[in-house]
């Protein structure tokens, strides 16, 4: 029996999210425009991810930097709401906790403005306590190529700690503005257990747009699932010995495409957690997908497991637990 707190914990980007629906591109050119409609939330790619995996069942910790201030304290308002333990949390006076505004175009598209020095910026793998690590099965990093005091060396010696101390491990990315890429995430690739990134990330790291090449680059990693996520295309998955394909559950036109990579491998690494093989864990995370896609908000309308089932049954989908 596993006595262990957690499942999972979640690290990485917490913030409180504005966010305006169906605005013009043409924003810019002119003096105003009128938004289609206004949305207030938590999101960042820890928060969307452990929310998530609350919601599919998971004993879920969040860990992320933040400030002292009005914005923090509804973020963790609406982790609690999810069931996620927010005792790992770091606050600080001299910081202010990110909050970024949305823009949303008539196509779905988001368009974000951030400022600078915020929490997030502050976040370091001392901040993931060896205790709260040893009370964890899994360590899911949600925002790598973002966290600059992180990325490098420092998020592989998270990794390295996680691994040494019995946990599996799963990470997310963000776009790098830096152009970084691999430095950011090769040490963490020698201990990290699931990595599936998006197309434009896969394809910056691996220098191609090749899907059998970019999986060709990442199998000198001992990675033990690697994927790429194509948008409404689908996903791929492979463990290097066999590859499968995902379609996209969402076959509509997406409400709101914030947090819908965040909620693909949260639903991921739940199902796989759970104990399902890869194509199973990827149908549950395009179902996860599907729940985020189908509202405005990065996290607010993430489905639990019983939604994730009554979808992958309406679509003819039957789960499978792995061998192992």
């Amino acid at each position: 029996m596993d006595h262990r707190k957690f499942d999972v914990v979640c690290a990485g980007i917490a913030t409180w999210d504005t966010l305006f629906t169906g605005v013009d591109r043409d924003l810019m050119s002119i003096d105003g425009i009128l938004s289609k409609g206004y949305y207030a939330s938590s999101g960042g790619d820890a928060v969307n991810a452990a929310v998530s995996m609350s919601r599919l069942g998971l004993r879920t910790a969040v860990c992320a930097s933040m400030g002292e201030d009005t914005c923090a304290d509804l973020v963790i308002g609406e982790l609690q709401k999810a069931g996620v333990d927010c005792s790992y949390l770091h606050q600080s006076p001299d910081v202010h906790t990110a909050s970024p505004v949305i823009l949303v175009d008539p196509e779905g598209e988001r368009h974000i403005i951030r400022v600078p020095d915020n929490g997030n910026h502050f976040f370091t793998q001392e901040m993931v306590s060896d205790e709260l690590l040893a009370d964890a099965r899994h360590l899911h990093v949600a925002s790598a190529n973002v966290l600059k005091r992180l990325d490098g060396k420092p998020l592989g010696i998270l990794f390295e700690r996680a691994h040494r101390l019995g946990l599996t491990t799963s990470m997310d990315a963000s776009y790098d503005r830096d152009g970084k890429w691999m430095k950011n995430i090769e040490d963490a690739l020698a201990n990290c257990d699931i990595f599936i990134p998006s197309m434009q990330e896969a394809s910056c790291y691996a220098g191609s747009t090749d899907p059998e090449k970019i999986c060709t680059f990442f199998s000198r990693f001992p990675l033990k699932i690697f994927g790429i996520k194509l948008g409404e295309k689908g996903v791929m998955v492979t463990d290097f010995k066999q590859t499968w394909s995902m379609p996209t559950l969402y076959r509509k036109k997406p409400v709101d495409m914030t947090g819908a990579g965040d909620a693909f491998l949260a639903g991921f690494v739940s199902a796989w957690l759970k104990g399902y093989d890869i194509p199973s864990s990827a149908a549950v995370g395009s179902a996860q997908s599907y729940s985020v896609l189908s509202a405005i908000g990065a996290n607010c309308s993430a489905g639990t497991w019983e939604d994730a089932l009554k979808l992958l049954s309406e679509n003819q989908i039957v789960l499978r637990k792995r061998e192992d």
